[in-house]
């Protein structure tokens, strides 16, 4: 990773996460499902924080240790549909917003899914960021 940023990584990051995973730091604009709008930090919660029994593949670990969010709202649109009953998915809103260094690092190559994930930065407050409402 080259950036002139020193990232403070929350306590509970393992060693060597998020640097080994190929990293820049965060830019461009990305797109994620939120419970309330305007969102709030509770939206951004890392899987392991929602799903705390959650297992991990070994290859997911670091991600775990992310925010989820999507590069394109064509993408966030596919995974919203994978859940069309409203107790599977509720009243969940999409919101768009850039990201900036100052929330962290993200990988360097996209996922051919679309998927990115954020590795947020101690203190960094990624729903003052990601707030815009996006209207369909």
């Amino acid at each position: 990773m080259t950036d002139n940023l020193n990232y403070k990584w929350p306590a509970d990051f393992p060693e060597g996460i998020p640097e080994i995973c190929d990293v820049v730091p965060a830019q461009g604009k990305v797109y994620r499902l939120v419970r309330t709008f305007p969102p709030t930090e509770q939206d951004f919660q890392r899987h392991r924080d929602e799903k705390p029994g959650y297992v991990y593949r070994t290859k997911d670990i670091p991600k775990s240790y992310g925010v989820s969010f999507w590069s394109k709202l064509s993408k966030i649109k596919r995974i919203a549909k994978n859940y069309p009953f409203p107790e599977q998915f509720g009243a969940w809103q999409t919101v768009s917003g850039n990201l900036c260094p100052e929330l962290g690092v993200i990988p360097a190559e996209l996922a051919l899914d679309g998927h990115v994930t954020l590795w947020v930065q101690e203190g960094a407050e990624p729903h003052k960021h990601i707030k815009e409402e996006v209207v369909e």
